[in-house]
């Protein structure tokens, strides 16, 4: 049965190897850990999420799911913990820089916009200061009540 639940620092080898295995940075996980999210079968993490908050604006990063369990509604539980917890942390806006996931992100509701319209602390984070390419597609989510 698969759990989703907040992640702390003994999952962190878990995280980074998830994280690795599909390319994406791990720059900045160690520091916001705290408000990163896993999936757990039977205690192997098979999933995790990310939320960066710099206020009322919040970065989702490291959406991933192991390639044998994607398909089964792991993101999905992924995603809507994320969505309720930066909810109530007070963000008011998602933004994300992605290379491989914009489908699956347009299809939540976000849309790309330039990555120069982003502006505050948030363009501070490792993602935005050069972990993700230049060339990644920036997109953004006004969350509403």
């Amino acid at each position: 049965m698969i759990t989703v639940r907040r992640a702390n620092p003994k999952d962190l080898p878990f995280v980074t190897s998830l994280l690795t295995s599909e390319n994406l940075p791990i720059l900045g996980v160690q520091e916001h850990l705290e408000t990163f999210f896993v999936a757990e079968d039977a205690d192997e993490v098979v999933g995790v999420i990310g939320l960066e908050a710099y206020g009322e604006t919040g970065l989702l990063r490291s959406a991933i799911v192991e390639r044998t369990r994607r398909g089964l509604g792991i993101g999905e539980k992924l995603y809507q913990r994320l969505i309720e917890f930066a909810r109530t942390a007070g963000v008011k806006r998602l933004v994300l820089l992605t290379n491989t996931a914009e489908g699956y992100f347009r299809r939540k509701g976000f849309t790309t916009i330039p990555q120069s319209s982003v502006k505050g602390s948030v363009t501070s984070s490792v993602e935005f200061s050069g972990a993700c390419p230049s060339h990644a597609v920036c997109m953004e989510l006004v969350l509403r009540g």
